[in-house]
C-alpha cells in the first residue's frame, strides 16, 4: 500500500504543532515547511497527495506556493487554508492554484481530517485518471507509430501504386480522427458533455437523431439523459432498460421501450452497450449503461455506422466510467454531510465509558478538541460527568432515557437512546441527541412569572377595592373630628389615627405598583432608598420573627428603573433571606454608595447559607432548595434578568453555615441625564 505525503506549509511553529499532533496515527506522513522557500524545495524532491498552505506567509502568499505546487505535483489535491475568506482570495485560489478545499481558521480537527481524507481520495483519483490516461496515450504513440509506418508505406508505395495513394491517406484520415475524439474525451467532466461529444461525432450520419443515453447512478437509480433543443434532459426513467450486454439493431423490445418513455413510437432503435470496469455494478440485476439511436439508416450505411461506433465504444466506456466514479465519490461526500453533520442539533455515540465513539460537527460546536475524549470534556469541557446525564440511566435500564444539562447559559434536553451491539443483552453504547431548551424555558419561565403577578395584580385590586373605601372614610372623619375639637390628648390621638389611615392607603398603593405588569410602566428616575422604604411594609409578616437592620444611605442616589420591577426584586432577595432562616435570626437590608457611578444594595442574612456544590446553580431559571409546592425557582432567575436589563449585576457571597450576602450594584443616575 502506498503511504501518501501531505505537504504543510505555515510559518507559525505553533500551528505546524497542531497539525502533527492531529495527524498522529493517520494513514498518512505529514511533512512540514516552515516558509514557502522550504515548500518550493519540498515539492521540487519529493512527491506529495496532498498540499496545504496558510494564506498569510511571510515571503509570499499560500496561493503562490499552491501554484507552485500545481506546476510541480499537478495530481496533488491542494488546500487553503485561511483565517478569513475573502472573494477575491477565493477567485485567485481557484483560478491560479486550482484549489481543491478551503480550511478556516481555528479549524475544526474533525473536519479537517474529513477534508484530508476527501483531498487524498481526490489525488488517488487523479492518478487513477493518470494512469488511463497513459494507457490511452501509450495506444496514441502506438498508432501515432502505426501512422507513421503508414505514411512511410504510402510515400513508399506511391513511388510504384499511385493509385493506392488516396486510400493510405484516408486510413491515416481515419486513424487521426479517432486520436482526436479520444484526446477530446480525457477532458471531459460531466455527462452533458459526453452527450454533446457523441453528437458532435455523428453529424456525419444525418439519418441518426440526437443520442439517449441511459445509465444506472451510484445511488442505484435509473436515468435517461436526451437533448431537447440543444439542451441536455435528465430524468428518472420510468422503467429499467434492457439488460443486454451485445449490440442491438432495430429490435422490438428496445423500441417498446423508448416509446414507453417518451410517449410516441419508433421505428427503427440501435441500442449500444458500454461496458463499465471503474464503479462496481451488480451486472445481473442492473443493465449496462447503454447509447440508444433512432435512426433512418439504410441497410447499406447500418454497417458503416457499426464499425464507427465499435472503434469508440472502449474510450466511451472509460470516459463514462471516470465521470461516473466522480459522481459517486461526489454523491457519498454529500449523502454523509447532509444527513449526520447536516443535524444542527449535536448528536454524538458515547460508550460505556463516556468516551465518544462518533458525533456530528456541531456537538463539538466552537470546541478545538479532537473526539478522542469523553463527552463531557468535549461538549462540556468537563472532567466529570455531567450533573442531569441521562447516558448511566440509559446503559443500566436499557430503555431511553431523558435528562437537562447546562452549558454556559444554554440548558439542553438530553435524549439517550441504549444501542445494543452483536446480539448484546446489556447495551454498551448510547445515542445522545442534544435539544436547546433554553429559550423554551426562559418562554415557560416568564408565563410562569406572569400568571403569578396577574394573581398578585387581581389579590391587590381586591384589597384595594375592600379598604380603600373604609379608610376613606376613616381618614374624613377624623379630618373633620380634628377641625372641630380644641387642642388635647383627644385630638392627638385623633391624628394618630388619621396618620394610620393614611399610612394603610399608602401600602395599598404600594401593593398595586409592585402587581402592576412591565406593560404599565416604563424606566424612571427614582432613589434606591424610596424603593426599599416602599417594599418593606409588604413583608413585615415575612420578617416578623427576625430582627431586622436596615441601614439606608444618607444620600439619595437614584437610579434608573423600573419601580415595581425593582420592588419584585427586593422583595424576592428579603423574602428568601427570611426563608433561608429556620430559627429567629437577623437580616440586614443596606443601601451604600460605593463610587460617584454606582450604587448597591446589600440583604445579609444569618442562616446556613448556601452549599458549595449548587452556588452556581442558585440563578437558574427553575433551580430551587424548597420542598415541592413552596417554591417555583423563579424568583433569582428574574432578579437577575430584570437586574441586567437596568444595567446592573447581582452577586452572591456564602460561607456554609454563616449565611448569605446578595448584592445588587445598579449605576446612579447622573443630574444631566
Amino acid at each position: 500500500m502506498v503511504e501518501h505525503k501531505v505537504l504543510w506549509v505555515d510559518d507559525d511553529q505553533d500551528v505546524l504543532d497542531s497539525a502533527v499532533r492531529l495527524f498522529r496515527g493517520q494513514p498518512w506522513t505529514l511533512v512540514a515547511a516552515k516558509s514557502a522557500e522550504e515548500a518550493r524545495d519540498a515539492l521540487t524532491r519529493e512527491r506529495f497527495a496532498v498540499v496545504i498552505a496558510d494564506q498569510r506567509l511571510q515571503a509570499a502568499s499560500g496561493v503562490d506556493v499552491l501554484e507552485f505546487a500545481k506546476e510541480k505535483a499537478p495530481s496533488a489535491s491542494r488546500i487553503l487554508l485561511t483565517g478569513k475568506v475573502e472573494t477575491h482570495v477565493v477567485e485567485e485560489a481557484v483560478n491560479r492554484g486550482h484549489v481543491f478545499r478551503f480550511i478556516a481558521k481555528p479549524w475544526e480537527n474533525e473536519q479537517v481530517l474529513v477534508d484530508v481524507t476527501k483531498a487524498i481520495e481526490h489525488h488517488q483519483l487523479k492518478m487513477t485518471q493518470s494512469g488511463l490516461l497513459k494507457e490511452v496515450s501509450l495506444q496514441n504513440r502506438q498508432m501515432e507509430r502505426l501512422t507513421s509506418g503508414l505514411e512511410q508505406l504510402v510515400t513508399e508505395r506511391t513511388v510504384t501504386a499511385e493509385a493506392s495513394k488516396e486510400q493510405v491517406e484516408k486510413q491515416l484520415a481515419h486513424v487521426r480522427e479517432l486520436v482526436r475524439f479520444i484526446k477530446d474525451l480525457s477532458n471531459l467532466t460531466s455527462i452533458d458533455e459526453l452527450m454533446g461529444l457523441i453528437r458532435k461525432e455523428l453529424k456525419a450520419f444525418h439519418e441518426l437523431r440526437p443520442p439517449v443515453l441511459a445509465y444506472v447512478a451510484s445511488e442505484r437509480k435509473p436515468l435517461i439523459l436526451y437533448f431537447q433543443g440543444k439542451q441536455v434532459i435528465e430524468r428518472e426513467a420510468r422503467k429499467v432498460w434492457l439488460n443486454r450486454s451485445r449490440m442491438r439493431i432495430n429490435e422490438h423490445d428496445d423500441r417498446i421501450y423508448l416509446a414507453n418513455e417518451f410517449g410516441r413510437p419508433l421505428i427503427k432503435v440501435i441500442a449500444v452497450p458500454l461496458k463499465r470496469r471503474a464503479v462496481a455494478i451488480d451486472t445481473e440485476s442492473e443493465p449496462p449503461a447503454t447509447l440508444f439511436f433512432e435512426h433512418t439508416l439504410p441497410d447499406e450505411k447500418i454497417e458503416e455506422f457499426l464499425t464507427f461506433i465499435s472503434e469508440r465504444i472502449q474510450p466511451l466506456s472509460i470516459a463514462l466510467d471516470r465521470i461516473l466514479l466522480e459522481y459517486h465519490l461526489k454523491y457519498t461526500s454529500i449523502q454523509w454531510e447532509s444527513t449526520f453533520d447536516g443535524i444542527k442539533d449535536p448528536i454524538a455515540i458515547i460508550d460505556i465509558d463516556f468516551d465518544v465513539v462518533r458525533a456530528n460537527r456541531h456537538f463539538n460546536g466552537t470546541n478545538a478538541r479532537g473526539f478522542e475524549s469523553t463527552c463531557h470534556k468535549v461538549f462540556m469541557n468537563s472532567e466529570s460527568a455531567c450533573r442531569g446525564c441521562p447516558v448511566p440511566n440509559a446503559l443500566q435500564t436499557g430503555e431511553p432515557a431523558k435528562g437537562h444539562v447546562k452549558r454556559g447559559d444554554q440548558i439542553y434536553e438530553v435524549l439517550s437512546y441504549p444501542i445494543r451491539l452483536h446480539g448484546q443483552s446489556i447495551p454498551t453504547n448510547v445515542i445522545n441527541h442534544y435539544v436547546d431548551v433554553t429559550q423554551a424555558r426562559e418562554l415557560h419561565g416568564r408565563m410562569v412569572q406572569g400568571e403569578k403577578m396577574a394573581a398578585i395584580g387581581l389579590l391587590a385590586g381586591n384589597i384595594a377595592h375592600e379598604l380603600n373605601n373604609p379608610l376613606t372614610g376613616i381618614r374624613s372623619l377624623a379630618q373633620v373630628l380634628l377641625s372641630e375639637l380644641p387642642s388635647g390628648q383627644l385630638k392627638d390621638d385623633i391624628k394618630e389615627v388619621e396618620k394610620a389611615a393614611e399610612r394603610s392607603q399608602k401600602i395599598i398603593e404600594n401593593l398595586l405598583d409592585f402587581s402592576k405588569g412591565e406593560s404599565e410602566h416604563k424606566q424612571e428616575k427614582i432613589s434606591l432608598n424610596e424603593i426599599v422604604r416602599r417594599t418593606l411594609p409588604m413583608l413585615k409578616t415575612a420578617m416578623r420573627e427576625h430582627r431586622s437592620e436596615i441601614l439606608l444611605s444618607e444620600e439619595e442616589a437614584e437610579v434608573k428603573v423600573e419601580p415595581h420591577l425593582m420592588q419584585q426584586v427586593v422583595f424576592n432577595l428579603v423574602n428568601n433571606a427570611c426563608q433561608a432562616m429556620k430559627d429567629p435570626g437577623t437580616i440586614t437590608i443596606e443601601t451604600e454608595v460605593e463610587s460617584p457611578t454606582s450604587i448597591a444594595l446589600h440583604v445579609n442574612d444569618t442562616g446556613m447559607g448556601i452549599p458549595p456544590e449548587i452556588m452556581d446553580s442558585i440563578f437558574e431559571p427553575f433551580f430551587t432548595t424548597k420542598e415541592k409546592g413552596e417554591g417555583t425557582g423563579l424568583g433569582l432567575s428574574m432578579s437577575r434578568q430584570v437586574i441586567e436589563n437596568f444595567g446592573g449585576a447581582i452577586s452572591v457571597a456564602s460561607e456554609w453555615g454563616r449565611g448569605a450576602k446578595f448584592t445588587v450594584r445598579l449605576p446612579i443616575l447622573k443630574e444631566n441625564e
